[in-house]
């Protein structure tokens, strides 16, 4: 009896032994036959990537990752560092699972829409004329998030000065669109008296295009820049009054 259990024993254990070589065996051919096939990485997308998105907003969102697959499965062409994507946008959707290609990707100055970039849905791409002091001296650039700060008379001969819109893109700078990179330093107007505006136009949600034409036309107006995705300032807005702080540092 004793004799027979033991014999069941050793052949349990020599049955998981032959198992455990098996998926040893099995990964390690696995892994030869990715080696024999050159993997190489490239850009993947992860979900739909609809057609005007950029592809640093792909990137915020996650939607694009970096797959290792077999060299002989790669599309001749595709992507394969995150620097081949600076400064450009999907041309057309981009279907979850496909490697991106040149040619479904394009520069800012080539997106549909005669130099602009992509108009958000529910907005409205409206341009205004600031010299450089008033449009942070020239850096604001195409893909930029800015704040628009108005000042107007309150009718008792004082001022009032108080944010209008905050976190509004940036379509275009002057009549060209260009990468933030790259229209960074280039054409800007000179400071000074006598100074030439420059037509900034930004992607203003449908319902304020009126208040910011109603401000350009009878106020003055600053952009600020602001990093992207960030929480509005809070603020009742300045007068002639209240511009001291109470308590100065």
């Amino acid at each position: 009896m004793q004799s027979r259990v033991l014999a069941i024993l050793i052949a349990v254990v020599l049955a998981l032994v032959a198992t455990a070589a098996m998926v040893v065996y099995v990964n390690g051919a696995d892994r030869r036959a990715i080696a024999d096939q050159s993997p190489v990485v490239v850009l993947v997308a992860k979900e739909l990537i609809k057609a005007g998105t950029s592809a640093a907003d792909a990137q915020t969102k996650e939607q694009i990752v970096q797959k290792q697959i077999p060299r002989e499965s790669a599309i001749a062409g595709a992507f394969r560092t995150w620097s081949q994507l600076e400064g450009k946008s999907a041309a057309v959707d981009i279907a979850k699972g496909e490697q991106l290609l040149p040619t479904r990707w394009v520069g800012a100055d080539e997106v549909e829409g005669r130099g602009l970039l992509p108009i958000p849905e529910d907005s409205q791409a409206l341009s205004i004329g600031l010299d450089a002091t008033r449009q942070v001296a020239g850096f604001v650039t195409p893909g930029d998030n800015v704040s628009i700060v108005l000042t107007l008379p309150t009718g008792d001969g004082k001022t009032k000065t108080r944010f209008l819109l905050q976190n509004v893109r940036v379509l275009a700078v002057g009549t060209t669109a260009l990468s933030s990179r790259t229209a960074q330093g280039g054409g800007r107007v000179s400071q000074g008296k006598g100074q030439s505006l420059t037509a900034i136009t930004l992607a203003v949600e449908k319902q304020y295009v009126e208040r910011v034409v109603h401000a350009a036309v009878g106020g003055d107006l600053y952009l600020t820049l602001m990093p992207r995705n960030a929480d509005p300032a809070r603020s009742e807005g300045v007068t002639d009054d209240n511009v001291f702080p109470d308590n100065p540092e």
